[in-house]
């Protein structure tokens, strides 16, 4: 049942649904379930956004694990495209945990990083009033150009690519919302929510440099949220946080419920 799900697995379950998205940004994207492991392809030869991840618990290195990364691993060889590999640490024994970087290299996967996974059963009231910005959803053409523009110059990717993955109409089905926070008339900020198992999960969070520090991301999370509930029914949130977003997540609810490892491919 629903309600015996931990929190963990709210997390990570949300985060695979999040990770479907992209599967819409291309005729070729397809979400492939294997033993253990779903493989989401975005369609294009994009690490970041072709991904792996862990769908049940792992009992051994030695046998499992390294199935479902043989699994993975060939499913994006036969594509010839990078990939990225998500191991949630809660669904690893503590010895599995500790080999997991090593084995990860054997299969020629770098590590990117380990991100904390943070949930939390309500949102925290706001300590301070909301910033002055109107908060608009991605609607349209224009505010899916706005959006893919805003993602590139936020988290340093490539245009066309932030394009081909956030510009395509049939990706934005009404799971998945993108809110774009307008400070004086220019865009600047964003947050993408996606409901899943009656969760609110947030990605894709971030200011325009020259912007940030003035609660212009807090503002959008929570006008994105309280629109993606009158939507779809969420009685929980998740996210996975950088270094940067920390404090303010703790300060809205959030707490430390699990990790994830991340690694990416380095041929395809």
């Amino acid at each position: 049942m629903l309600l015996e799900r931990q929190p963990f697995q709210l997390v990570e379950r949300n985060l695979r649904h999040a990770m479907a998205f992209y599967a819409g940004s291309h005729p070729d994207g397809l979400v492939r379930e294997m033993p253990g492991i779903d493989a989401i392809s975005c369609g294009w030869n994009y690490p970041v956004f072709n991904s792996a991840l862990l769908s049940s618990p792992v009992p051994g290195i030695h046998g499992e694990l390294s199935a479902r990364i043989t699994n993975a691993a060939s499913f994006y060889r036969s594509l010839n495209m990078g990939w990225s590999y998500w191991a949630c640490h809660d669904l690893l024994d503590a010895a599995t945990l500790r080999h997991l970087k090593d084995r990860c290299y054997s299969y020629g996967m770098d590590p990117v990083v380990t991100a904390p996974g943070m949930y939390t059963d309500v949102l925290h009231p706001a300590h301070l009033p909301a910033a002055p910005i109107s908060v608009k959803e991605v609607c349209d053409a224009s505010s899916r150009l706005t959006f893919s523009h805003l993602v590139s110059t936020i988290f340093d990717l490539p245009f066309q690519m932030t394009m081909h993955v956030y510009g395509q109409e049939e990706s934005w089905t009404h799971e998945y919302g993108g809110f774009i926070g307008y400070f004086e008339d220019r865009p600047v900020t964003i947050a993408m929510l996606n409901v899943s198992d009656s969760c609110c999960g947030f990605y894709s969070v971030g200011t325009v440099p020259g912007y940030r520090r003035r609660g212009f991301a807090e503002t959008v999370m929570r006008v994105g949220h309280e629109r993606m509930r009158n939507r779809l029914y969420s009685d929980s949130c998740v996210l996975q946080s950088s270094t940067v977003g920390r404090r303010l997540y703790e300060q809205m609810g959030f707490r430390e419920v699990t990790r994830f490892s991340v690694f990416r491919s380095t041929s395809g």
